[in-house]
C-alpha cells in the first residue's frame, strides 16, 4: 500500500465520521463528545499497523482486555455514543482492510452505512430537531406539587408565553426545593 492510497483511504474515513458526528449531535439536549472521533482514526492506524506485523493471539486478547476495563471503569454511554462508536470503529476497519482493487464494493459499503445512519438519526431526532431553541429554567418544588407531565407544562406555560415545547427534567432539588428543567421551543 502506497502513500497515495493510505491517504485516500484516511480522507475517506475522515469524511465519513464527520458527516456520523454531524448527525448524531443534532439532538439538543444530548451531544457526543469530538474527541471520540479519534476511536475511529486510532482502529484505522491499529488495522493497518496489524496489517504490516505478524501478532499472536495474545495482543488480540489484551487489547479486548483493555476495552473491557475502559467500558466498565469509565462512565456510562448513551445509546447514540455506543452506535457512533461501533459505525465509526467498523467504518475504518472496512477502510483499511478492504482490498483496494475493489473500491466500489468499498464506497457501496461506506454510502450504506452512512445512510442507514443519516436516516436512522433523521427518524430518531425528529422530535428534538423540530425544536430549534432551548432554555434552562427552575420552577419551585411546592409542598402540592407532583412531577406529572401535565402540573409540570402548567408551570412552564405560567413563566414564559409558549404553547408548543417540550422538556426534559435535569435534576429535582429537594434541599432548595426547586426543579431544573431543560426547556426546547
Amino acid at each position: 500500500m502506497d502513500l497515495n492510497e493510505l491517504a485516500g483511504r484516511f480522507l475517506l474515513l475522515f469524511l465519513s465520521i464527520l458527516v456520523l458526528y454531524f448527525f448524531s449531535n443534532r439532538k439538543d439536549n444530548e451531544t457526543i463528545n469530538p474527541l471520540m472521533v479519534i476511536v475511529g482514526l486510532c482502529t484505522f492506524s491499529l488495522c493497518y499497523l496489524f496489517t504490516k506485523i505478524e501478532i499472536g493471539v495474545g495482543i488480540g486478547f489484551g487489547l479486548f482486555a483493555i476495552f473491557s476495563i475502559l467500558r466498565f471503569r469509565t462512565q456510562s454511554f448513551t445509546v447514540n455514543a455506543i452506535i457512533f462508536l461501533f459505525a465509526t470503529i467498523t467504518l475504518s476497519i472496512l477502510d483499511i482492510m478492504y482490498p483496494f482493487e475493489k473500491i466500489e464494493i468499498l464506497l457501496f459499503f461506506q454510502v450504506i452505512i452512512i445512510g442507514f445512519y443519516i436516516a436512522a438519526s433523521v427518524i430518531v431526532n425528529k422530535k428534538a430537531s423540530s425544536y430549534l431553541n432551548a432554555i434552562d429554567m427552575k420552577i419551585p418544588l411546592v409542598s402540592d406539587f407532583s412531577l406529572e407531565n401535565g402540573n409540570i407544562r402548567k408551570a412552564i406555560q405560567e413563566k414564559i408565553n409558549i404553547k408548543h415545547f417540550d422538556f426534559k427534567i435535569v435534576l429535582v432539588n429537594m434541599v432548595t426545593n426547586e426543579i431544573d428543567l431543560l426547556v426546547f421551543y
